[in-house]
């Protein structure tokens, strides 16, 4: 794939380079001698991305007519990227890639493959624990066992309205070594890092940067919807773990059913050590499931992934 720039302007000539070239390739950059050399019109790029944001490209005919020809295709661009937020040039990218599969479809899938490695190269793991009745004294037990670690752990945690403070609070008591955090739109995602998920929401990771989706469940006791949490993560994050604590009923058994034998791994709480056994053991009917054990238990095979050693 051949992507051309026209732009006099250096610093964003740098943007376009950072965000586009890890899923493009090297870009060939024009400025405006290369327009009035006629290079436009013989380029070889199967698209040439203006920048319209420079005056001087603005000004130029040789611009301005590259852009009634039919080959190659032209993408205006008028952004200051260099004046927009990380988060807002990653939105443009975003954009800006969707223009490129529409305008070469047969490069659509090696586009998104391509987006998908550079949007989770500096993300660390992500494990998703879903627990209900009897999670928080599972969720005691599992954190009182665990040692720091280079991964990222969403907690579905089903609680009522009023219980989500009480929760955030019993979270950050069991998980002292742990940077335990309301999981909010906008959030960076770091390592060694806890998010609880609010009710009626759901995640989408985008660049390593968390996004709620509304999400309502349908029964307050299944809330926030663990088959959801796990689904959603998954689709732009398949560097996932998946862990199903204590709980009645069956959220998370859907969830995992997705990912089966495309996650990093998939655990449950023991039988006999849950104080609510139907989600564990409705998670491990699916065949899902690929390790047993009690919280502590869990602790220890979790850090005995990343080679750590437990408390």
């Amino acid at each position: 794939m051949r992507i051309g720039v026209v732009s006099t302007n250096e610093v964003q000539k740098a943007l376009f380079t950072e965000l586009l070239a890890p899923l493009v390739g090297d870009l060939i950059m024009y400025d405006i001698s290369h327009a009035k050399d006629g290079d436009l019109e013989i380029s070889n790029a199967h698209i040439l991305l203006i920048d319209m944001a420079d005056s001087n490209v603005v000004e130029c005919e040789e611009v301005m007519e590259a852009l009634g020809r039919e080959e190659p295709i032209c993408l205006v661009h008028d952004k200051d990227l260099y004046a927009m937020a990380q988060r807002d040039r990653i939105s443009w990218r975003n954009r800006t890639i969707e223009e490129i599969k529409k305008a070469l479809p047969d490069l659509a899938s090696e586009l998104d493959e391509k987006k998908d490695e550079a949007d989770n190269k500096n993300v660390p793991d992500l494990w998703i624990i879903g627990a209900s009745s009897g999670g928080p004294q599972a969720l005691r037990q599992f954190f009182g066992d665990l040692p720091r670690m280079p991964i990222s752990i969403f907690v579905a945690q089903h609680m009522s309205e009023a219980g989500y403070g009480q929760m955030l609070a019993r979270l950050k008591d069991v998980a002292p070594g742990w940077g335990v955090q309301s999981a909010e739109s906008g959030m960076k995602i770091k390592p060694n890092s806890v998010y609880l998920v609010p009710r009626d929401n759901t995640i989408v990771i985008n660049a390593g940067v968390i996004h709620l989706q509304p999400y309502s469940a349908q029964s307050v006791s299944f809330n926030p919807c663990i088959d959801a949490v796990i689904r959603s993560v998954f689709d732009c994050h398949p560097h996932l773990g998946v862990i199903i604590l204590s709980g009645m009923g069956m959220d998370g058994s859907g969830g995992i059913r997705t990912i089966k034998g495309k996650a990093k791994m998939i655990m449950a709480q023991d039988h006999e050590s849950s104080g609510a056994k139907s989600m564990p053991d409705t998670a491990r009917n699916t065949g899902a499931v690929q390790y047993s054990a009690n919280p502590e238990g869990l602790a220890r095979k979790l850090a005995q992934i990343y080679g750590q050693k437990t408390f």
